[in-house]
C-alpha cells in the first residue's frame, strides 16, 4: 500500500503524543521491575541479605544495572515501534530507519562522536586540566557487555524514542521547531537522575546535546547517524572516567586539575563542556548547511 493511500491514524498528533507518553513510562518500569526482581534473587543468593546499591561492589553494581537496563530497554524500543506501526500507521523510514545508506550514516555518527570526545579529552590533558590515569584492574568482560550491548542498546532506544518517535508526532503536532524544543527538554527530564543534569550548566548542556541529536536526524534525513553519535558519546564517556556510581567499567581514571565547574568531575559535564557541545552543533549546521534551507 502507498504512503498515499494508508489508513489515517485514529487519533490527533497531541493525543497519540500524550497516551504515548502515559504507556511508554509504564512498558518501560514494568521491564525494570523485572530486572529489579532478578537482581533482588541474585543478591539474596550471594549475600544473603538485600545489600543497598551502594553497598555493592563495582562489579555487582555494574550487573545490577545491566540487569535493569536489559530489561527496560528493549521492550521500550518494541512498545514504541509498536506505536508507530499500530496507532500512527506509519513505518520504519518515517522515523529515519532507513534501508538505504543506514550503514553509511551509523559509521559516520560513530566516527563523529569518538572524533569530537577523544579532541575535548585530548584538549583536556594537553592543557593539563584533567589528568587521565589508567586503570590497572579493568573487566574486560564487563567493559566488553557496556561496549558491545548497553551502550549500543541506550543509543538505539533512546534515539528511537525522543529522535524518532515523539520528534515525528510532535513535528505532525505543531512543526518543527516545536518538536526540536519540546523532544529536548523531555529528553533533559529522562535524564534528570545523573550527574549535574538538574543544574544549570548541565541543563543547558543537555539541552545542546539533544538538539544536536535532533539536528542530526533532520540534516542526514536517518536516524541511523544520531543513533551512531549518541553510542559512541556515551560509549566513549564512560571508558574514560565518566560514569556515575552505576559501576559501568572504565579504562581510565578522570582526575581533575581545574576548577569543578570548568570542566566537571567524573560524570558530571562543565562550562567548557558545555561549550564544545554548542561547537559540535554549530559544526553540524554548517557541514550541512545547504539542507538548511529546506529544514
Amino acid at each position: 500500500m502507498s504512503a498515499d493511500t494508508q489508513p489515517l491514524p485514529r487519533w490527533s498528533p497531541a493525543a497519540r503524543f500524550w497516551i504515548y507518553l502515559t504507556v511508554a513510562p509504564l512498558g518501560a518500569g514494568i521491564g525494570a521491575l523485572v530486572g529489579a526482581f532478578f537482581a533482588a534473587i541474585w543478591l539474596l543468593w550471594e549475600h544473603e541479605n538485600l545489600l543497598s546499591f551502594h553497598q555493592l561492589s563495582p562489579a555487582n553494581r555494574f550487573l545490577f544495572t545491566a540487569l535493569i537496563i536489559s530489561t527496560a530497554y528493549p521492550p521500550l524500543a518494541l512498545l514504541t515501534l509498536a506505536f508507530l506501526r499500530s496507532v500512527d500507521r506509519k513505518s520504519l523510514q518515517d522515523v529515519g530507519l532507513t534501508r538505504e545508506g543506514w550503514s553509511r550514516h551509523l559509521f559516520a555518527g560513530v566516527l563523529t562522536g569518538i572524533g569530537f570526545l577523544l579532541c575535548l579529552f585530548g584538549t583536556y590533558a594537553a592543557t593539563g586540566l584533567v589528568r587521565f590515569v589508567l586503570e590497572e584492574e579493568v573487566s574486560w568482560k564487563h567493559w566488553l557487555v557496556m561496549s558491545l550491548w548497553l551502550c549500543p542498546l541506550i543509543g538505539f532506544t533512546e534515539e528511537l524514542v525522543f529522535r524518532g518517535y515523539l520528534l515525528l508526532v510532535a513535528e505532525e503536532w505543531r512543526g518543527r521547531k516545536f518538536a526540536v524544543a519540546l523532544t529536548s527538554v523531555l529528553f533533559w527530564i529522562a535524564h534528570l537522575g545523573q550527574g549535574n543534569v538538574h543544574e544549570p550548566v548541565g541543563i543547558l548542556a543537555t539541552l545542546c546535546l539533544s538538539v544536536t541529536f535532533a539536528m542530526a536526524r533532520y540534516l542526514t534525513g536517518s536516524l541511523w547517524f544520531p543513533v551512531g553519535l549518541h553510542t559512541a558519546y556515551d560509549w566513549v564517556a564512560l571508558s574514560f572516567g565518566g560514569e556515575l556510581g552505576l559501576g559501568f567499567p572504565t579504562l581510565f581514571r578522570f582526575e581533575l586539575r581545574a576548577p569543578a565547574w570548568l570542566v566537571g568531575p567524573p560524570g558530571h559535564v562543565g562550562l567548557l563542556d558545555t561549550l564544545a557541545y554548542m561547537w559540535l552543533l554549530a559544526a553540524l549546521l554548517f557541514a550541512f548547511r545547504k539542507r538548511l534551507s529546506a529544514l
